[in-house]
């Protein structure tokens, strides 16, 4: 029998219009950039998508036609060179490769460029140009992916990851090539519908574990699945911090040939998030009264989540509004923060380990929110940057935050990044000689990895902070969002629109 050949490729960035933050192909060099064979051994033993993608394509004995895996993170968008640069490679990647009998491509649903709001529409275009419309396509996304018209038209199946925290991204890559697979082998003939809510929700309350909201989302859909009623069923819940027409959290679902079910289902998980909208909103807490509270607290490190700096949403990780908090209020208790500011590294490197220096520290990638803190610090360490992710849609990946310095201030020790680095754990940390078990705070810049990583912490807090990652989505002065849109608009009747 004839090798199946399957075309691979993965174009993974999450856009943030509220950001400044213009990323380039040096951002995706820090996560991974792997052109061709290089993504065979490149990815192998991580948990991205592309390595389960390939585990089941050579389990399968496929022959595997690898194009691009590109991972940039987050930011506010790609500049336009380095979209094209890598959309071109990809594209004359799998030109070379033609005739393919499939193709599988790991996107994340928000990737933004200067100039175009909609990359994977782009990639999916492009894409279907070439191979024509008779040649299945698979993509998989991110669960915040933005669903759009050109997606659900131009692929052939559409999935999403299952877990928030993102910790199945291999399972994710391994299910869409599973379809792709079937397809090809005549066992489901895919049929996909997608409706969306006039809704958005804040990151905090979207944990597919335990008891919250989105892990009664997680239960119903893996049921419709269990029973054979449709083949995958994602829910889409949005990266909310995208100011474009249609946005919403949207439902896609697979079926085997049976359009009215597809459809039928897709409305009825709409409907359901629509009915808990109000168990999604967060609590915040001032950052004096967070440190107050958590100074009253045993044991540590108590957890001071700053969400509006989320470097994975957006952010440009450089507030040091927090930084501020404990200075003013804990100067005596041992604590951590992470910023990005490459000018203060360049000092500090210069000034060599040991040297006291005095430094305007953070708020220069995004001074709309406070201007640099003026400090003085001791440069207590310096370290290169890189480390290898312990777990989540990353795990096994090595990355790099850029040079980096640890500056003492006082008892606070501040990670000093010359490039943003998306935060699983405590990885940056303890690449920088930082234990965050002898801290009696931390503070962490995303709205649900730390839910999972300090689990054991003694407290959390959500810090009630201003940022392009805010979970106040309310309080974002929108201008394109369709309207209306829950919470920013309260009291009206939905409406839920196919897609």
């Amino acid at each position: 029998m004839t090798r199946r050949r399957i075309a691979i490729g993965a174009l993974l960035f999450e856009g943030n219009t509220l950001s400044p933050v213009i990323s380039d192909i040096v951002d995706f060099e820090n996560r991974y950039l792997l052109r061709g064979g290089e993504m065979l051994d490149g990815l192998a033993g991580t948990g991205t998508e592309v390595a389960g993608a390939l585990e089941l394509l050579r389990m399968e004995d496929a022959e595997i036609i690898p194009l691009i895996a590109a991972n940039g993170g987050s930011g506010g968008r790609v500049s336009a060179s380095a979209y094209a640069t890598l959309r071109d490679e990809l594209l004359d990647r799998l030109r070379a490769a033609l005739p393919v009998d499939g193709v599988y491509l790991a996107l994340h649903g928000a990737f933004i460029a200067v100039g175009l709001d909609d990359v994977e529409g782009d990639v999916l275009t492009e894409v279907r140009q070439l191979v024509g419309p008779d040649v299945p396509v698979s993509v998989s996304c991110d669960l915040h992916a933005h669903i759009t018209p050109a997606m659900m038209r131009l692929a052939d199946m559409l999935i999403g990851y299952q877990h928030y925290p993102h910790d199945d991204a291999f399972e994710t890559g391994r299910r869409a090539t599973g379809l792709l697979l079937g397809t090809l082998a005549g066992r489901y003939r895919p049929v996909m519908r997608a409706r969306r809510a006039p809704l958005l929700l804040p990151a905090q309350r979207q944990r597919t574990k335990g008891n919250g909201p989105m892990a009664h989302a997680f239960g119903r859909a893996r049921a419709r699945e269990a029973t054979g009623e449709v083949l995958t069923a994602s829910y889409f819940c949005v990266q909310p911090w995208l100011d474009l027409p249609g946005l919403g959290f949207t439902a896609v679902v697979v079926t085997d040939a049976d359009a009215a079910a597809a459809d039928r289902v897709a409305l009825d998980m709409v409907r359901w998030a629509w009915s808990r909208r109000s168990d999604f909103q967060v609590a915040t807490v001032m950052p004096a009264d967070a440190i107050r509270q958590g100074l009253a607290v045993a044991g540590g490190p108590v957890v001071l989540a700053d969400p509006s700096d989320c470097v994975g949403g957006g952010a440009s990780g450089d507030s040091a509004i927090a930084l501020q908090a404990l200075l003013d209020h804990a100067g005596d208790a041992p604590s951590a923060i992470q910023i990005v500011d490459a000018a203060a590294v360049s000092e500090a490197r210069r000034a060599g380990m040991g040297a006291r220096i005095r430094i305007d520290l953070g708020n220069k990638l995004d001074p709309a929110y406070g201007a640099p803190l003026s400090v003085e610090a001791q440069v207590e360490r310096l370290v290169d940057g890189r480390f290898t992710y312990a777990g989540g849609l990353m795990s096994g990946v090595t990355a790099s935050m850029g040079p980096s310095a640890v500056l003492a201030i006082g008892s606070v020790r501040v990670l000093a990044t010359s490039a943003a680095a998306y935060e699983y754990g405590a990885e940056q940390f303890i690449a920088a000689g930082i234990d965050p078990h002898g801290l009696k705070f931390i503070v962490v810049k995303n709205p649900m990895n730390y839910q999972q990583a300090f689990a054991a912490a003694p407290a959390q807090f959500v810090l009630a902070t201003r940022g392009p990652t805010t979970p106040d989505l309310a309080s974002i002065p929108w201008r394109r969002l369709s309207r209306p849109c829950y919470p920013i608009d309260q009291s009206f009747e939905p409406e839920f629109t196919p897609v």
